[in-house]
């Protein structure tokens, strides 16, 4: 770990680390973390924020870091699964720091995919899928937990930890679900179908930063499971697609009707991050169905295709807020 003392002096620390040493490479003088945001990217190039690395051994070191000549901490472990150890540390090490900590560890350890769906559940025009937490080890235990729990076949069923649309499977009946688990902890979600009047399915995803809602992107495919593969494979053949994203982009927070900005705003109101991601769809009576919440979510890269050009609109937006969460001069 470095200390304050040991660099130039900085208003801003910027805190990395995992549970996992495979999630942690150093790339020259840089540390790489995987399953973490990359909101960094979103400072100037010229700003070089110190550097923390908390590990789960961080607390045995003799001499603490010297936290408290900084303004703003920014926490960058952002993937609540597996990293329970580096979390607790570094809440141990913020305790009682008197600079603004964003998105506290406490915050990030209470966004796994179960415990947001209950804390998103009864918001009025959302559509949360109940989701919840299976142990693999014990797949008859985990088969009566689905039924305990009320969820609703087909069944998604993920690992923990895992984004970018990897998945078991979607399944239709419990035997398969038994069959599909593995060891270690699942998600079991409920599928809820989103599809829209023409047959096609729409993914939204929008950022929170601060105060602050950005409109990332509209993805449109033939299939539920929707990924940045379906703009080149899908989008790209239809101007009609592409003329309803990029319509979206009128507003910096998203060209969405009034009552979908209201949702938009109790989600904010109720999630304890300062900063995150939504993905979601809409389905044909207008309820926003959530796909998932968190602050690991990418915002990088773009595409180069002149065709997708007009998605870099957000940038800018992006690029003001999360300036501004740190404290920033947003004219930088």
């Amino acid at each position: 770990m470095f200390t304050s003392a040991q660099l130039p002096n900085s208003t801003l620390l910027m805190i990395v680390g995992s549970d996992q040493p495979d999630q942690v490479r150093r790339v020259g003088t840089r540390i790489r973390l995987g399953g973490s945001t990359d909101l960094n990217k979103l400072l100037p190039p010229d700003v070089h924020p110190h550097r923390l690395h908390v590990t789960p051994q961080s607390l045995r070191q003799a001499r603490r870091p010297e936290l408290d000549g900084y303004d703003f901490l920014l926490n960058m472990v952002t993937e609540p699964e597996g990293n329970d150890r580096v979390l607790d540390n570094m809440r141990k090490l913020l305790r009682g720091i008197r600079g603004k900590v964003i998105n506290r560890p406490d915050a990030v350890a209470r966004s796994t995919r179960d415990r947001v769906a209950r804390l998103l559940a009864g918001i009025d025009g959302l559509l949360v899928p109940k989701a919840i937490r299976l142990n693999g080890a014990k797949p008859d235990v985990a088969v009566r937990a689905i039924g305990n729990a009320g969820l609703s076949l087909p069944i998604i069923l993920r690992r923990t930890g895992t984004h970018g649309g990897e998945i078991l499977g979607c399944l239709d009946s419990l035997d398969a679900i038994r069959d599909a688990l593995t060891a270690g902890d699942h998600i079991a979600t409920e599928f809820c179908d989103f599809q829209s009047a023409d047959g096609l399915y729409r993914k939204y995803r929008i950022f929170f930063i601060g105060d602050q809602l950005v409109f990332r992107h509209l993805l449109i495919s033939d299939g539920w499971n929707i990924h940045a593969k379906d703009r080149r494979r899908f989008m790209l053949p239809r101007p009609d697609l592409l003329a309803e994203e990029e319509a979206m982009f009128s507003r910096a927070d998203g060209a969405f009707p009034d009552p979908v900005h209201r949702v938009l705003d109790a989600v904010r109101e109720r999630m304890p991050l300062d900063y995150f991601g939504m993905d979601f769809g809409i389905d044909p009576a207008g309820r926003l169905v959530l796909f998932e919440a968190n602050a690991t979510m990418n915002f990088f890269p773009f595409l180069p295709d002149p065709e997708f050009a007009y998605v870099r609109r957000c940038l800018e937006p992006a690029q003001q807020a999360f300036r501004a969460l740190v404290g920033m001069e947003t004219g930088r």
